[in-house]
């Protein structure tokens, strides 16, 4: 079954060739005991390993049951020494870190056996042996007689056709090793046994045949076999004689030898995975708190979407055109083209040309808007009317007098405004902020329709009603209060809630003491409290003056009997409670002040549409567009004339005294200026007259002329068309759904159709987000690099648990392991390494964030500040893995590419 033609092996050693079998021609029986006898080094175990195929020939050839080696590969040689050949050594060649079982099953484990199988086989093969109450022991609990007899059962499990032997009892005592070699002989019954033994009694005593090497010869053989067994068909040698025939280790036993040889060194297994996850930590650390940030951005975020709406203007700023503008120096010329000048970079050109947008804000486009109301909480949709004028209150005025009189939020405001003015220079300079303190009273959103189940809802899920109730009735309002139930001093005086005297308290001299922080005023007070909302017509009257200075005078107060009485005062509005944001919400839709119904502002401003002041107003504007016009021709043509010429001044004085001066006379009607408040919305005339050079000009303009702005007519209810639209919602989701359907608008129409929008906060988050994922990635590459050095030390200590594991290495060639399974087995160790580096790495993460988040939450008042997401964790704990794995290839190679032979002689 065995023959070997002309054999040489050569070694090269020092660049020489050192001969170690000259041409050993034997042929080997089925079953017999052959003992190789000879001195060291005279090729006894050289010759072994060829037979076994540990190591190569180098000419000769090695035929096995009629089939030549000499075109093996690596997978043949393999297959041959998993299923055909079982291995014996002097010094038993057990893995430490296995069970006795274990190092037995391990021939099995590559042969592919089920473990239910192998398992059976295992123990019925080390119960021949006289082990069957060993199974748990580790090779260290055991004398050199039982890891011998766990080496023969090792040997015989996969039930080999040859078993070879190297010094079987050269580690034994005598008792011992005649107990060996009757198990041997035993065994020698079933298969061939090759042995080599120096000892030539236990040879002459045990063995059927004796072979004498010599200087690699082979010098006398005392049964030799002359004839070769009748050859088998090739295809039948070449090939497994069975599907399980094959030889490969799985990666979950590669696993399984790696943690058992890693927990046989658990300090130092657990200071590199420590050491391993010091940059995982890192990482992990900067990742929870950008992630953190960003959860907290993201909160206060979605908290100002109530406070922040999507707003549609009619007149918008293209925020994209802007930044277009910003960075308009990519279209200068290169600089050798420039030379020695400076050149004009057109930034405010660049900007002014794209930035002002014109919206059309179309009934289609209206009727498009109403299609995404379910993806919003609610939709305001403002006109520019302003209430100030209309909207009444009651207030003591006088410094001393308690005396109530009537007056309009717009003049009571003027009023005070002038008192600070007034004041001390320290109070009188705060006068003109006071028109950027924003308004004091406004709509609440989602109160169109006091019918609606929906009415209000969306006010409430923000707001707590802390006193009185919500209202249910069209002209019934609330009064919006801050967190600690504050407001400011300057909005209770425009409402009308602090007396002039109160008021006046506030601005006490250096000496005096101030009286402010006594000033409060009870909910009883605020609860009923009353508004009138005049209409137009009711306050604004028209001039009977022939000449009037103004087309219609305006009645800021008004006795308290009229208000009392109800004469022409339109609705009167009543506070019904008292709002406050509900704990945990940090931003709501509703500013402190005055908030009454949709429902109430819509009635209010149909009925002023048909004011006579509206309508005085829109017939007027649209006379003013023809005067306009007439106008500006006569401009232009004053404009036409050559500045250059002689009698330019000459033409220009007779155009302007003989057209345009009479031409405005004739017309001042026309262009007579309102009164206050109203007058104040529209845009002064004499910048009109400054843009046309004219001095003389200038000098008639501003008492004959002023334009009426659409703001005014649009202040006064005279136009009711929409001129801007709120988008409320709560979650991003639909927040992003309305962007989508926005958007979608906008692509299916021209550039001149397209409706630009505004998203306020979520383009001020966008660049904090921005800058702060520019700082995660900076954070992250910084710490990386302790990621780099880790792995550098995980790779040295792979190639340090190599050379501890060169001689399981052997051993596992030995059992038919491939190269390929070595590899395997050390990628094992350093996915085991990476693993739990990761994991403790992550685990201690999540730890820091919990002392983190108590640290930064006692600092900043935020709590979870640091939040590792778990798929973070899991893209952590993979990279980990993978950074080992990469560093661990290099000894894991290495591993494949020992030699088998010299492995099993490593100590």
């Amino acid at each position: 079954m065995l023959v070997l033609k002309n054999i040489k092996k050569d070694y090269e050693t020092a660049g020489a060739k050192v001969p170690a079998l000259k041409g050993v021609s034997l042929n080997f029986r089925k079953n017999e005991f052959v003992s190789i006898l000879g001195a060291s080094g005279c090729g006894k175990t050289t010759l072994l390993n060829v037979i076994g195929g540990l190591d190569h020939y180098t000419s000769g050839d090695l035929i096995i049951c009629g089939k030549s080696t000499k075109d093996y590969n690596d997978h043949d040689w393999d297959v041959y020494r998993n299923h055909r050949i079982g291995f014996v050594f002097q010094s038993y060649n057990l893995i430490p870190h296995q069970t006795v079982l274990g190092n037995v099953e391990l021939a099995l484990t590559i042969a592919g056996v089920s473990k239910t199988e192998r398992k059976r086989r295992a123990k019925e093969a080390l119960e021949k042996v006289g082990l069957g109450k060993e199974l748990n022991k580790r090779p260290n609990q055991l004398s050199g007689g039982q890891m011998q007899r766990v080496a023969i059962a090792r040997a015989l499990v996969n039930n080999p056709e040859i078993l070879l032997a190297d010094e079987p009892t050269g580690a034994l005592d005598t008792q011992t090793s005649i107990q060996i070699m009757e198990l041997i002989r035993e065994i020698a019954g079933e298969r061939l046994v090759i042995m080599v033994t120096h000892n030539p009694e236990l040879a002459e005593k045990y063995s059927s045949r004796i072979v004498r090497l010599s200087d690699g010869l082979v010098v006398s053989d005392t049964n030799p076999c002359e004839e070769i067994v009748e050859e088998e068909k090739p295809e039948e040698i070449s090939q497994p004689k069975s599907k399980k025939e094959r030889s490969s280790m799985s990666f979950g036993t590669s696993l399984g030898l790696s943690a058992r040889n890693l927990l046989t060194k658990k300090g130092r297994t657990a200071i590199t995975s420590v050491a391993g996850s010091i940059g995982i930590i890192s990482v992990c650390l900067v990742l929870a708190l950008s992630n953190g940030f960003n959860k907290f951005i993201l909160r206060t975020q979605e908290d100002m979407l109530s406070s922040n709406p999507l707003t549609i203007e009619e007149t918008t700023f293209d925020m994209d055109a802007i930044m277009s503008g910003l960075n308009s120096a990519s279209d200068m010329p290169d600089l050798s083209q420039i030379g020695d000048k400076v050149y004009v970079n057109s930034f405010l050109t660049n900007i002014a040309g794209g930035m002002q947008v014109t919206n059309n804000l179309s009934d289609e486009y209206l009727e498009y808007i109403e299609e995404a109301r379910d993806k919003t909480t609610a939709i305001t949709y403002n006109t520019g009317l302003d209430l100030s004028p209309n909207l009444y209150t009651k207030v003591k005025m006088g410094e001393t007098a308690d005396a109530e009189t009537v007056i309009s939020l717009s003049t009571l405001k003027a009023y005070y405004t002038d008192k600070l003015s007034q004041q001390d220079e320290k109070y009188a300079s705060l006068a003109p902020l006071v028109d950027y303190l924003g308004s004091i009273y406004g709509k609440m959103p989602g109160t169109d329709n006091v019918e609606s189940e929906s009415f209000g809802e969306y006010v409430l899920t923000q707001y707590d009603v802390i006193k009185g109730e919500f209202p249910k009735a069209k002209n019934e309002a609330v009064l919006v209060i801050g967190d600690n139930n504050d407001m400011t001093d300057l909005t209770l005086a425009q409402l009308g809630m602090l007396s002039e005297k109160q008021f006046l308290s506030l601005f006490p001299e250096d000496n005096e003491t101030k009286e402010t922080e006594a000033i409060q005023i009870p909910f009883e007070e605020i609860i009923g409290r009353a508004f009138m909302l005049n209409d137009n017509d009711a306050v604004f009257t028209a001039s009977t003056d022939a000449n009037p200075t103004y087309l219609f005078e305006y009645e800021g107060r008004r006795s308290i009997d009229k208000f009392n009485k109800g004469e022409n005062t339109g609705i009167e509005i009543k506070i019904t409670g008292v709002l406050r944001l509900k704990e945990g919400t940090n931003y709501g839709c509703l500013g402190n002040g005055l908030y009454m119904t949709e429902q109430a502002v819509n009635e209010y401003l149909a009925v002023n549409k048909q004011s006579q002041i509206s309508k005085a107003i829109v017939e007027q504007q649209t006379t003013q567009s023809v005067k306009m016009a007439e106008i500006n021709a006569i401009v232009a043509k004053m404009q036409a004339l050559d500045k250059n010429a002689e009698d330019y001044q000459t033409q220009a004085t007779a155009i302007f005294q003989n057209e345009l001066l009479p031409y405005m006379t004739a017309n001042k009607k026309v262009f007579t200026r309102m009164a206050e408040p109203v007058s104040r919305y529209y845009t002064s005339s004499d910048q009109l007259a400054q843009a046309l050079g004219s001095a003389e000009l200038a000098k008639y303009i501003p008492e004959m002329f002023f334009l009426y702005g659409d703001t005014a007519v649009r202040a006064l209810g005279a136009d009711d068309s929409v001129n801007q639209i709120l988008l409320y919602t709560d979650t991003f989701e639909n927040k992003n759904a309305i962007l989508a359907h926005l958007d979608a608008w906008n692509d299916s129409h021209e550039t001149g159709e397209q409706v630009k929008y505004t998203d306020t906060i979520g383009m001020i988050m966008g660049m904090v987000e921005m800058m702060l994922n520019a700082i995660t990635y900076v954070l992250v590459a910084f710490t990386a690099i302790s990621l780099v050095v880790s792995s550098v030390m995980i790779g040295i200590i792979t190639y340090v648990s190599v050379v501890e594991r060169t001689k399981e290495i052997g051993v596992l060639r030995s059992l038919g392991a491939r190269k390929r399974d070595i590899k395997n087995l050390f990628n094992a160790e350093t996915f085991i390494i990476g693993l739990t580096s990761g994991v403790f790495g992550v685990g201690v993460t999540y730890l820091l964030s919990i002392g983190i988040n108590a640290l930064l939450g006692h600092l900043t008042g935020i709590a979870t500040l640091a939040a590792l997401p778990f798929t973070s964790a899991l893209i952590m704990v993979c990279v980990s893995v993978g950074l080992t794995l990469i560093s661990g290839l290099i000894p894991a190679q290495a591993a494949a590419k020992k030699d088998p032979v010299i492995a099993l002689r490593t100590e």
